[in-house]
């Protein structure tokens, strides 16, 4: 034993010096991989450049630390049966990301936009060399985003092994989507909703009667629906994923017994929470967002009380009497949402915005028109009723194909699909405990995933963030052995 192990005048081992740094390092470590991925949802979502690029940045540099093994512990330890499914997962993600670069470059065969430059070259009579990706800049930007997207999956599956961190994962986007929230009802009561920060979401001319949907700290409601509906759901993960105080003599099947066992402070907190995040999602007034929201909380349900139903009859009592006290809180609260949905006046704008992705598809379909190459596609297809120019399809998975083509969506979607099927096996174990937290990543990742086929809720940095992590850690647990995955302590030397 060297002198710094030796014992302090209680009789405890005494710390050694060398150890202390290195947790240290760990804990800072992990609260770096933390705090962009949060706190990108409270800078407009993290949208503009001077938001996600320098994000993308700082998680660059925490990932190498990560991977000199600062804060991961054992977490890239594989097991043998995630070995195939992580293979067929890394090698999707570099087709893809080498299908995006051959985009960029000029050895790519002829695709669609071959003609645009053919006339660029008889009009203007030079052009560059002919290229599938119509925005080669737009393209690298993209790229990052979703390079960055892989990074955080990767340390999310490490560091969130521990289950103790994984939890921390949920209470992080419960604790910013809060805070979104309530710079939102801050905003509707001094600007009506029409400002966040100094940037102006209404177009047209501003007054002190201009009302605007309520989207806190994001500049789109639909987003930010889509993100406390995702905090909505990790609450009630929450609330249902802790240990119960089980009465003397156990459950005798009185209904009021059953909520004793559930509330307790902690619980109370986040049932006030989960109606805090309600109502700031029916004031968003997205209908879609909504819907993905509550299909997200069914889901999650539906997973956790897999195989419980028969000896828990009154929890069907407990979800019609949920379900009811959500109609009446969307009947109070939830009139905007109500007015939208029935006048629905977008809908036709977006099946022509859906129309016109389709003759693009059609147009190049093998090699698409390169990522971030959306809008300039659109400009050229863009129907003579449309006079408002449009960047987005307003469908992710439309989106996609777009611009990769059919050969690059495939492998795409298989890099989003296969860590969200990993989520839903691991939350089939027959242990509670150890379902309960792949069985919230599934069912969190379900809201931005699903609201993505009619918006474009995974594009903005923000929700992709959050996403990834998920995802990362719906996969690590899914694989966890059995009991706590605490990550070790570094060995002492001596």
């Amino acid at each position: 034993m060297t002198p710094r192990d030796a014992v302090g005048r209680n009789g405890d081992e005494a710390v050694e010096p060398r150890s202390l740094v290195l947790r240290v390092a760990d804990n800072l470590v992990i609260a770096l991989f933390f705090a962009p991925v949060m706190l990108a949802a409270l800078l407009l979502g993290g949208v503009r450049d001077w938001a996600w690029a320098p994000i993308a940045g700082m998680i660059g540099v925490v990932a190498v630390l990560v991977a000199l093994g600062f804060g991961a512990g054992r977490g890239f330890e594989v097991v043998e049966r995630e070995r195939r499914p992580l293979l067929v997962l890394i090698a999707c993600f570099v087709v893809f990301v080498a299908f995006a670069l051959l985009q960029m470059s000029s050895i790519a065969p002829d695709s669609g936009s071959a003609w645009l430059y053919a006339a660029a070259l008889r009009i203007l009579g030079r052009a560059h060399a002919a290229v599938p990706d119509l925005a080669v800049d737009a393209a690298r930007n993209v790229l990052m985003r979703c390079v960055t997207c892989g990074l955080i999956f990767l340390m999310a599956r490490a560091i969130c092994r521990d289950r103790g961190h994984a939890r921390t994962l949920l209470m992080l986007l419960v604790a910013s989507a809060v805070v979104a929230v309530a710079y939102g009802l801050i905003m509707q009561v001094t600007t009506h909703g029409c400002y966040v920060g100094s940037y102006v979401k209404k177009q047209g001319e501003y007054d002190l009667g201009s009302y605007c949907l309520m989207s806190g700290t994001f500049v789109n409601s639909n987003s930010f629906a889509s993100y406390v509906g995702m905090a909505m759901v990790a609450a009630i993960a929450l609330v249902l994923g802790g240990r119960r105080r089980e009465p003397d003599g156990g459950y005798d099947g009185r209904p009021l017994q059953w909520i004793e066992m559930l509330l307790s402070g902690s619980r109370v907190v986040l049932l006030a929470i989960v109606f805090f995040l309600l109502g700031g999602l029916l004031m968003s007034a997205s209908r879609a967002g909504f819907a993905a929201s509550v299909a997200g909380a069914l889901v999650l349900a539906l997973l956790l009380m897999r195989g419980k139903w028969r000896e828990r009859p009154d929890l069907v009592r407990w979800f019609v009497a949920a379900a009811l006290i959500v109609m009446v809180f969307g009947a109070i609260a939830g009139g905007a949402l109500l007015t939208k949905a029935v006048r629905a006046s977008d809908s036709s704008v977006r099946v022509a915005i859906w129309l016109a992705s389709l003759d693009a598809i059609a147009l190049s379909p093998w090699l698409g028109w390169g990522l971030g190459s959306f809008a300039d596609i659109f400009t050229i297809l863009q129907p003579a009723s449309m006079t408002q120019p449009n960047n987005l399809a307003h469908s992710t998975p439309l989106e996609t194909i777009v611009e990769l083509g059919v050969i690059g969506a495939i492998p795409a979607f298989v890099v989003v699909l296969l860590p969200w099927g990993i989520c839903l096996r691991g939350a089939f174990r027959r242990e509670y405990r150890h379902r309960i937290l792949p069985a919230a990543a599934f069912a969190i990742a379900a809201v931005p995933i699903l609201h993505s086929m009619v918006d474009f809720s995974l594009q903005i940095p923000a929700i992709g963030y959050v996403t990834s992590a998920l995802l990362g850690m719906g996969w690590a647990q899914a694989f966890g052995r059995g009991g706590a995955t605490s990550r070790p302590a570094r060995p002492i030397s001596t």
